[in-house]
């Protein structure tokens, strides 16, 4: 399978203000409200305009298969090594749902206790480094996934003066 990477910067500022004023909704639902709620759901609209990466390739590569559902797996650091349990149906979940998910998710998987569907049937992954400060990272690809994202930590950085071009 053909491997390239991409890299960018996204303007994260209207995100930093959306979860600050969904988080005491969500504290008050018992639910911790990280930024990756929002990431997933961007990532499933995404990938209803983009449907050919959220697919699986056949073992013998003869063909690919489009997914329907947003099956989005998220790589976790565990007593274990390193799982990927996925959050599934994420295109008819709410941010709210979401972040309920994830929390279940991270409590099973921090206890050693995933079971085989929370593990199986994910169409696209996202690696999560900004957790640890990274801020690029270069995942490996999540066979028999086509595509897989990652994310880099959300920092403050200085605005970059554009220069007047000479012409």
């Amino acid at each position: 399978m053909p491997h390239f990477g991409y890299s960018d910067e996204v303007d994260m500022e209207g995100l930093v203000a959306a979860r600050a004023a969904l988080r005491p909704v969500a504290e008050a639902r018992g639910l911790k409200f990280s930024f990756l709620p929002f990431i997933l759901k961007a990532t499933s609209l995404a990938l209803a305009d983009f449907p050919s990466l959220n697919a699986h390739v056949a073992p013998d590569a003869s063909e690919v298969t489009q997914r329907g559902a947003h099956n989005i797996g998220v790589a976790m650091d565990t007593p274990r090594g390193l799982i990927v349990p996925n959050v599934k149906a994420v295109q008819d979940r709410s941010l709210l749902d979401i972040a309920a998910e994830l929390g279940r998710l991270q409590a099973l998987a921090a206890a050693g206790q995933l079971g085989e569907a929370d593990l199986a049937g994910g169409t696209f992954t996202l690696s999560n480094i900004g957790a640890i400060g990274g801020t690029y990272a270069s995942p490996i690809l999540f066979t028999p996934q086509v595509a897989i994202g990652a994310l880099g930590k959300i920092s403050r950085v200085r605005a970059r003066r554009l220069s007047a071009s000479p012409n």
